[in-house]
């Protein structure tokens, strides 16, 4: 499934219509979380899809479905977790359903390994963005090199609109970086800056398929140095 146009249209939403989708239409989206290949092999990140009874939170979204993604600790946890419920993310816009990725939900039974929550379900009205909707950092700002791959990337969503990556292509391999923290206030607060690069990562393992490649993610020996406030976290081939 070719999901690369969906990055370029997608929009998440807080209007949901409160009909539940048909059963036959979660077992799809179930299916589909199983057939994404993990960012790392032996990634372990799991879920539950629940209603409305099974969350919490401040500003949370009335959605009749909601994915809460869990993971116990271990290498990249957060950014295995934005990889593969991005997929997820990207799959629903494109079946015409709307998501929105909630940092301050919580399940309504507590668990230490709780990660992060999507709200789903269908839109009260239907939304597009189109290219020069996106509110983000110029190529120049967040990459060195040239990679048309690393464009999917720097459309990606991230929580507070932070964009806390870097990209360096440099001969077919493009190495990933992430920001340490976010600046200003809120940016104290936040510590989901991994998951939002997994986020990126999706997008451009989408962007290498589309090409006609596989994509692999690997740690590389002797990666390009960057400035002080991002470290180096993988390559994509």
């Amino acid at each position: 499934m070719d999901l690369y146009s969906t990055i370029f249209s997608r929009k998440s939403t807080r209007n949901f219509k409160k009909e539940a989708l048909q059963e036959t239409k979660l077992m799809e989206i179930e299916d589909f979380i199983r057939s994404i290949s993990p960012l790392l092999p032996n990634a372990e990140i799991t879920y539950k899809l629940v209603g409305p009874e099974g969350v919490k939170g401040v500003g949370v979204p009335k959605a009749p479905h909601y994915l809460l993604v869990y993971g116990k600790e271990q290498p990249l946890r957060d950014a295995c977790a934005g990889f593969l419920f991005q997929h997820v993310d990207l799959f629903l816009f494109s079946q015409g359903y709307a998501s929105r990725w909630v940092g301050m939900m919580k399940p309504t039974e507590s668990d230490e390994d709780y990660i992060i929550g999507l709200a789903f379900g269908e839109p009260v009205e239907p939304e597009v963005r189109r290219r020069g909707d996106f509110e983000r950092k110029s190529l120049k700002e967040i990459s060195e090199g040239t990679d048309p791959r690393i464009e999917a990337a720097r459309v990606a969503p991230s929580g507070l609109n932070g964009q806390p990556w870097y990209f360096i292509a440099n001969n077919g391999a493009i190495y990933v970086y992430r920001k340490k923290k976010i600046n200003g206030l809120p940016g104290i607060m936040y510590k989901l800056t991994e998951l939002d690069v997994g986020i990126a990562l999706c997008h451009l393992a989408v962007a290498t398929e589309h090409s006609g490649k596989e994509f692999e993610f690997v740690n590389s020996k002797g990666a390009p140095s960057v400035s002080d406030g991002y470290f180096y976290i993988g390559t994509v081939k």
